[in-house]
């Protein structure tokens, strides 16, 4: 392994042991090529909001909604979730959503164009942060980068979202793969 991979492997690890998702190199400032980390993100499902059905009721196709959560290190997030916390200790940022249903509520996890979305990722907040859109549902979605802030301006890419499922308070639990190349000027 060459010295800067080595010394960029050991920097991305220290940044995880210390609860940090920034890739080391985003930490300090340093201007690289090309940044790539991963998070874990857990909906808190008492957030979300929901317009056309009473709560509780089935979202139809077209309903608008907005939603957060938590972002975790990377693995934080066992398997499916399905007794994970959203509001358990060691979040590292918020999440944000806001889209429409492609499907009823009950297709969710079985469609993989599902919906149609804004995310945003507060690392830890509005100083360090990335914005995605795209499609999402059940497995992975590739999503475009479009924009950040902080250590991220400047950069453009893809999010790769698994979808692993949902937890205790019936939101959804994600791996999310950001991958960042600075822009062409």
């Amino acid at each position: 392994m060459k010295r800067k991979q080595t010394f960029a492997l050991a920097g991305v690890t220290l940044a995880m042991l210390v609860g940090a998702a920034l890739p080391a190199s985003a930490q300090f400032g340093m201007n690289q090529e090309k940044i790539e980390f991963m998070v874990d993100v857990s909906e808190d499902m008492g957030r979300y909001v929901e317009h056309r059905t009473a709560p509780g009721e089935d979202p139809l196709r077209g309903s608008f909604f907005v939603t957060e959560g938590n972002i975790y290190p990377a693995g934080t997030i066992p398997g499916a979730g399905h007794e994970f916390d959203p509001n358990a200790p060691g979040s590292m940022g918020r999440w944000f959503c806001k889209g429409v249903f492609l499907v009823r509520g009950s297709e969710l996890d079985k469609t993989p164009l599902a919906l149609l979305t804004d995310q945003i990722l507060l690392l830890p907040d509005d100083k360090q942060s990335i914005v995605t859109a795209g499609t999402e549902g059940n497995g992975v979605a590739m999503r475009t980068v479009i924009g950040g802030t902080g250590p991220y301006a400047g950069y453009v890419g893809e999010q790769r979202q698994e979808f692993l499922g949902f937890n205790k308070t019936g939101g959804v639990n994600l791996r999310i793969t950001i991958t960042l190349r600075k822009a062409s000027r």
